[in-house]
């Protein structure tokens, strides 16, 4: 998604990434950060990863109209996520903000943890 008015906040020291939100409900999309799992890994594009990789964070309409989140690399889809904060991350994608998703391991077996946060 090319939102160009795109907002970035500071990163908070945020703990595990994992864990659920609490009861805040006035999200501070600039400082979230998420760590999780890249699903449905596409194998041409994921062999090419290395610690450390910033991937693009964008929504994909699928069919239906559904939006899923996806992480891309050189412009192609290297999986989706479906972390716990889901869907505050969909609502803040759609209220401008960007992310990305940084590579956490040295991807071997096609598994890749990656951080999702502001760039």
């Amino acid at each position: 998604m090319s939102g160009s008015g795109g907002r970035s906040g500071r990163i908070g020291s945020g703990g595990a990434g994992d864990a659920g939100g609490g009861g805040d409900s006035s999200t501070d999309c600039g400082l979230l950060i998420v760590e999780t799992t890249l699903n449905s890994p596409v194998s041409a594009v994921v062999a090419s990863l290395k610690k450390g990789n910033r991937l693009t964070v964008e929504i994909q309409v699928g069919a239906g109209g559904a939006n899923s989140l996806v992480a891309k690399h050189s412009g192609q889809i290297a999986g989706s996520l479906t972390p716990p904060s889901l869907i505050t991350i969909l609502n803040c994608i759609q209220s401008g903000f960007q992310y990305v998703a940084v590579v956490l391991n040295d991807v071997t077996g096609g598994v890749v943890r990656v951080r999702i946060q502001a760039p």
